[in-house]
């Protein structure tokens, strides 16, 4: 099980850093938009994707 943890993380690291890379003026501009909802939304938004990732975890 170590291995996999290891490579999802790799793989969140990589995935995270693709869009400030290749876009990183469009990047800045969404954190901006992002920082200025509400932060109830925000936690909305963070749980859904926090549950979604649960579920294809078990899943698979």
């Amino acid at each position: 099980m170590g291995n996999e943890l290891w490579l999802a993380l790799a793989i969140v690291f990589i995935i995270e850093g693709i869009m400030p890379m290749l876009m990183p003026k469009q990047w800045q501009q969404m954190l901006t938009v992002i920082t200025q909802q509400p932060a109830d939304k925000v936690r909305k938004c963070a749980g859904c994707l926090v549950v979604t990732g649960v579920v294809l975890l078990f899943m698979l």
